[in-house]
């Protein structure tokens, strides 16, 4: 942004969300790439349904990327 030519550039991060909406968009997301993961040898299925295992049983404390806002003005 500065590099466009603005001042003032703040920027703030927040997770915006976490909880059992996280965990449901964690069991889709995974599920809908599990092939690729798999043609791309990053795992297997043993460790694809533990993982989906411990989510569902509640024992990871996901959330999303964090949210990162910048902003800044033109100056004048």
């Amino acid at each position: 942004m500065r590099a466009a030519g603005l001042v003032d550039v703040t920027a703030a991060g927040c997770f915006p969300v976490g909880g059992v909406a996280c965990d449901r968009l964690e069991t889709a997301t995974v599920r809908l790439v599990r092939a690729e993961l798999l043609a791309a040898g990053l795992t297997n299925d043993v460790e694809i349904d533990a993982h989906l295992a411990a989510v569902d049983a509640g024992e990871l404390d996901l959330t999303l990327a964090p949210l990162i806002s910048a902003w800044g003005r033109r100056p004048g």
